[in-house]
């Protein structure tokens, strides 16, 4: 280490802590990464089962005119695969290729709710246009990552006339800045229809973002090799200049008077700036206020309330499993990546009144009424399918196929399910049903030519990330997230009230997926190199 050298501790090995390690360690600062698993990535991970390779978090990667930008000015060089998007509701199915689909999808709506065809048409107009409003955000790279000093040309015309229309498209998005279920309840009185429209996005999802999303299908890209080459990609980089990564490594204390923060093994790293790429409600757990003055404490003290009293959303439920059948059966059903829906009846009362009850009330619900309600639960829910080696061959044995099927589940009743002693009794009548669900509909006779399963849960991944309420983008939109959550003012979600600590990653800004984390990551690397060139 050069005498002139910051350090910089960074906890949390994701896609955020990543990013910010490869751009600090490529500035030549001294960069330490801290990471409580056995890997980095986070959620993001690729790992193999009896010769299927499987993806441990997102299916794929929504690029966001960011992901491919700061691998780009990164130098980092890998072969991404095409990930077309299909919609399915029972035997009606299509695939997205551009936004002349979505009339596709009017039409199946259309053939499932003749009744509602006015109400549909007038949604679907609403999804175009929203829609619209999307392609303007993601219309060219995010100019962070475009050299303006080198590009005069790119600045005068396009950047500049392309500003006005994101303006717009910004004042467009805070008037469907509304929960996206009470907004739909006045354009239809079908609830079904509501539900199959919206049950696979996070309950209170804003409408701009839900019912805009039809254009971000489009955006979908795949790495070869799975998901997890991205952040070992990114390793690779840190480590190839300099940077430590020190895994297995979790975090006891962080004390800011003293700037440093202590393992659980009792090892001090002290810091020049600390990058928290971790769970927030972690961090603040974790703060050692000792030394810091009266004013800072207040503050710091009223951020922990906000954040420890705000709850993450809902996590989800995956089954994995290896199928001897040839992957051409699945590309004939369905192909690589698809949101299915089995019943277009919708989950309505068994996603609302029902589950709340089994939240709130769970003492007061006898074991029977449970899982009658898991199994209504999956029968009307909608399934997020993922087949690797539809997009790379090599992800599974010649001639057989892995699959990974999930849905969003609430992290509290699987808590409670734990505490009364059912849970691998659960996790296998979840299993069980969602086998028979798809050997049921869209692969038929499934169940006979499985190999093998097995499952995660939210608990699952809580324990595996760190991640609060098993939550996989960030906080619940159900009250206000106690963080940044507009786009004009995200270079500000990455500042805390802790003296030399900024944050980055899926709890830093909401709603947040991978993109964000790693638009975050560079904020806060770039936040840390600006200081210290003061």
């Amino acid at each position: 280490m050069k005498s002139d050298q910051k350090r910089v501790v960074i906890v949390g090995a994701g896609m955020a802590g990543l990013t910010a390690a490869a751009y600090l360690t490529r500035a030549n600062f001294n960069v330490t990464l801290l990471e409580k698993n056995d890997r980095v990535g986070g959620l993001v991970g690729t790992f193999e089962s009896n010769g299927f390779s499987f993806d441990a978090g997102p299916r794929a990667f929504v690029n966001s005119g960011i992901v491919k930008p700061i691998l780009r000015e990164l130098g980092i060089e890998f072969d991404f695969l095409d990930n077309v998007i299909t919609l399915g509701v029972e035997d009606q199915l299509f695939r997205i290729h551009s936004m002349d689909d979505l009339q596709e999808y009017q039409r199946i709506l259309v053939h499932l709710y003749p009744e509602n065809r006015a109400d549909i048409e007038q949604i679907t107009a609403i999804i175009r246009q929203l829609s619209e409003y999307t392609r303007v955000l993601y219309e060219f790279d995010n100019p962070n990552f475009v050299d303006l000093k080198k590009n005069r040309q790119f600045v005068f015309k396009t950047l500049i006339p392309w500003t006005f229309k994101l303006l717009h498209a910004l004042r467009k998005f805070n008037q469907y800045n509304q929960p996206m279920e009470d907004f739909l309840k006045r354009l239809t009185a079908n609830p079904s229809l509501t539900d199959i429209l919206i049950q696979h996005f996070f309950r209170k999802t804003p409408t701009y973002f839900a019912l805009g999303y039809f254009y971000v299908y489009l955006d979908y890209f795949y790495p070869r090799g799975g998901t997890g080459a991205l952040s070992n990609l990114l390793e690779e980089y840190v480590l190839a200049r300099g940077g430590t990564i020190q895994l297995n490594t979790k975090i006891a204390e962080v004390i800011p008077s003293e700037s440093r923060v202590v393992d659980a093994d009792g090892q001090s790293h002290p810091y020049d700036h600390l990058v928290w790429a971790a769970d927030l409600k972690t961090l603040y757990r974790c703060l050692n206020l000792t030394g810091l003055d009266a004013a800072t404490t207040a503050n710091i003290e009223a951020e922990s309330q906000r954040k420890q009293s705000a709850r993450g959303a809902e996590s989800t439920f995956l089954l994995y499993l290896a199928v001897n059948r040839p992957p051409a059966f699945f590309e004939q059903h369905g192909g690589e990546h698809l949101f299915y829906t089995p019943s277009r009846q919708g989950l309505g009362e068994t996603n609302q009144a029902e589950r709340l009850r089994l939240v709130e009330h769970f003492d007061q619900v006898s074991k029977e009424e449970v899982f009658a309600w898991l199994k209504k639960y999956l029968q009307r829910n909608t399934f997020e399918i993922s087949v690797p080696a539809l997009r790379d061959s090599t992800l599974a044995p010649e001639g057989q196929t892995g699959l990974m099927v999930s849905c969003l589940f609430d992290y509290s009743i699987l808590k409670n399910v734990e505490t009364a002693g059912w849970y691998d009794e659960f996790k296998a009548a979840f299993e069980s049903h969602v086998i028979r669900i798809l050997s049921e509909s869209i692969y038929p006779n499934l169940a006979e030519d499985l190999l093998f399963q097995f499952s995660a849960t939210p608990l699952t991944i809580q324990k595996v990330s760190g991640s609060s309420e098993g939550a996989i983008t960030g906080w619940s939109f159900e009250t206000t997230p106690p963080v940044v959550n507009t786009l004009k003012d995200i270079p500000k979600s990455v500042l805390t009230p802790i003296p030399h600590v900024v944050q980055a990653g899926q709890w830093a800004y909401s709603p947040a997926g991978v993109p964000i984390a790693m638009l975050t990551g560079w904020y806060a690397s770039q936040s840390i190199i600006k200081q210290a060139k003061k």
